[in-house]
């Protein structure tokens, strides 16, 4: 339950117990429906401003990371995939990867991203020119930038041209940043994404 919610239900309940001190049911009673009318709004007429800052009030989910080319030193195009709730608040501006595994740095290629609907296909390459790839090398983190932002209800892939590293586990956290013309985007924390690469087709 939103705090919002919780206020409007905690004032009805505090109606309710001046019905039964003042024994004036009528109105109380008719205060605690409106009260409890307010409480079904939807959140979409709520702000998703907290403490200064632009936030989701559903986060992304259905977060994934594939890439179909295993082999190491491999030209190779990972998808990472994601869901906007229809409740999401605000549309999805960012993403940012740092990598927390692995023997050596991922070579993304950070050029010609492409982005298509749905989950991971893949068939699809995607459209150029809507996402577009940024890396500090100071601080060893990727970020992701969509134009325009993701819209809830969106399903959304980006491949990421990129050549792979010697084989190994790379995982990498990830976070999710709203869009938020005035306000200082807050970070949503995601799940850690894994690749692993071998040295040859063989899997063992």
């Amino acid at each position: 339950m939103n705090r919002h919610c919780f206020v409007l239900l905690l004032l009805a309940s505090f109606l309710q117990l001046s019905t039964r001190i003042k024994r004036k049911a009528t109105v109380n009673k008719a205060a605690t429906l409106s009260l409890l009318f307010l409480c079904t709004l939807p959140l979409s007429a709520q702000s998703t401003e907290l403490y200064g800052q632009e936030f989701f009030e559903s986060p992304p989910k259905n977060i994934s990371i594939h890439n179909s080319y295993s082999n190491a030193y491999q030209r190779s195009y990972p998808v990472i995939s994601l869901e906007l709730p229809a409740n999401a608040g605000a549309n999805l501006k960012r993403i940012t990867l740092s990598q927390i595994n692995g023997i050596e740095r991922w070579n993304w290629g950070g050029k010609d991203l492409t982005v298509y609907s749905g989950f991971y296909n893949m068939r699809k390459r995607g459209e150029k020119g809507l996402a577009s790839m940024q890396f500090n090398d100071e601080s060893g983190i990727t970020e992701i930038v969509f134009n325009p932002s993701v819209k809830p209800g969106q399903i959304v892939s980006v491949v990421i041209p990129s050549i792979n590293p010697n084989q190994g586990v790379y995982e990498w956290s990830a976070s999710f940043y709203p869009e938020s013309p005035s306000l200082p985007p807050s970070q949503t924390l995601g799940p850690v994404l894994r690749l692993d690469i071998y040295s040859s087709n063989i899997r063992f």
